[in-house]
């Protein structure tokens, strides 16, 4: 339920967070448990953040999927430290997220996402998310 109502919220309500690295965090964990509805659900839920805010669709999977298979093996092998793992973890998609839509601004000659001040309160939700997760 929570997954179909939070993110229209976030668009009328601009202090709400998207949590995009927590529900990177969340679709990892499922993943690793081999629980494929709740990662299917966390899926889901950026889709619909992505229709919701108007940005470029299926980028977040492709970011999740690229990090999940470049540098999460990396890094769970180096730390063992679980809210460390889950920090970088969102460190780098936060980042490979948002070199994507730069990339792709640049590519449709467009502006998807401008670069204020929330975008740092978002990601600073994010990072703190890591300690709960």
């Amino acid at each position: 339920m929570w997954v179909l109502i939070y993110p229209p919220l976030t668009s009328l309500y601009p202090v709400l967070p998207p949590l995009f690295g927590i529900s990177y965090i969340a679709w990892r964990k499922a993943v690793y448990r081999a629980d494929f509805f709740e990662a299917s659900l966390w899926m889901f839920y950026v889709l619909l953040l992505e229709a919701v805010w108007g940005l470029p669709l299926y980028g977040v999977w492709a970011v999740m999927l690229a990090v999940f298979t470049v540098f999460d093996p990396k890094i769970t092998y180096i730390l063992h430290a679980k809210s460390a793992v889950n920090t970088l973890s969102i460190l780098i998609f936060d980042s490979a997220y948002f070199v994507f839509l730069t990339g792709f601004g640049a590519l449709m000659r467009s502006e998807p996402v401008d670069c204020n001040p929330i975008l740092i309160y978002y990601f600073l939700v994010d990072l703190l998310g890591a300690f709960l997760l």
